[in-house]
């Protein structure tokens, strides 16, 4: 499934070893690595980022939309010093709360990513965590890892959920009212109609953005399947059906919830 996952070590040349072991195993098909980016903690705790790595245009804009959030979030208020520029670094939305990312994960990588450490950021697709942490145990680092479409799409569903609950709430309650009380609920739900429907409205461009990544994520495998050979491009077109059908199952259940 996609994941974010977050690599900490303690030198800048161990997280471009990291790199080069999670190109190795994006290479044999054993993940797929969508994006990636190297960033340090530095002295006065700001984020410098040192490294990025995607697809130009476009598809690398949506291949790093996770991994652009992510480091928003682990930025904080000292903010991002930016050594590259970090593909879809906008992120899905402006805090955690709809990021995608729980807060345990964001406080665990926190943690860790102390002043004078690197961490390697990388958006990829892994069927099991074996692969990665056996790859990753001679960097002697910390990694950690967070589904991450999965929650986002849960706060999308419970955003509209909540919205479409308030608005029956307000047809009740106007429906027994009477006189004064009626009149001014049926001018509170005039005012609620129009914050619904930009809150509405913000929910369906997040909803559009991570489709827009499963496109760009199922294009960019379907790509290394065309050119590798042997068991990773049997590996790889068995992802691009995993990842073609889960596409599909999230865009039916976000047009039944748009409609």
């Amino acid at each position: 499934m996609n994941k974010e996952i977050v690599i900490i070590v303690a030198t800048e040349a161990t997280a471009y070893e990291v790199l080069r072991a999670l190109k190795g195993l994006d290479d044999e098909g054993s993940i797929e690595l969508y994006s990636s980016t190297v960033v340090e903690r530095t002295a006065d705790g700001r984020l410098v980022v040192k490294d990025t790595r995607q697809p130009d245009g476009p598809r690398g804009a949506a291949l790093g939309l996770t991994t652009g959030a992510l480091i928003g979030l682990l930025a904080g208020p000292v903010g991002v010093a930016m050594g590259a520029a970090v593909g879809g670094a906008a992120g899905l939305c402006g805090g955690l709360a709809c990021s995608g990312f729980a807060g345990d994960f964001i406080h665990e990588v926190t943690a860790h990513l102390q002043p004078g450490r690197y961490a390697v950021c990388a958006s990829i697709w892994e069927d099991w965590t074996v692969p990665v942490d056996v790859a990753m145990a001679p960097f002697g680092g910390v990694v950690v890892r967070q589904v991450t479409e999965d929650i986002a799409v849960a706060q999308i569903r419970a955003d509209l959920r909540a919205l479409k609950d308030e608005q029956a709430h307000v047809e009740a309650e106007i429906a027994r009212a009477t006189n004064d009380a009626k009149a001014k609920l049926e001018a509170k739900r005039s005012e609620l109609r129009g914050r619904q429907i930009a809150q509405a409205e913000r929910l369906r461009n997040r909803a559009s953005k991570l489709q827009e990544s499963w496109e760009a994520k199922i294009a960019s495998v379907k790509e290394k399947a065309a050119e590798a050979k042997t068991e990773a491009k049997t590996r790889h077109q068995q992802h691009v059906d995993k990842l073609v059908r889960f596409a599909t199952a999230q865009k039916e259940s976000f047009h039944q919830l748009f409609t």
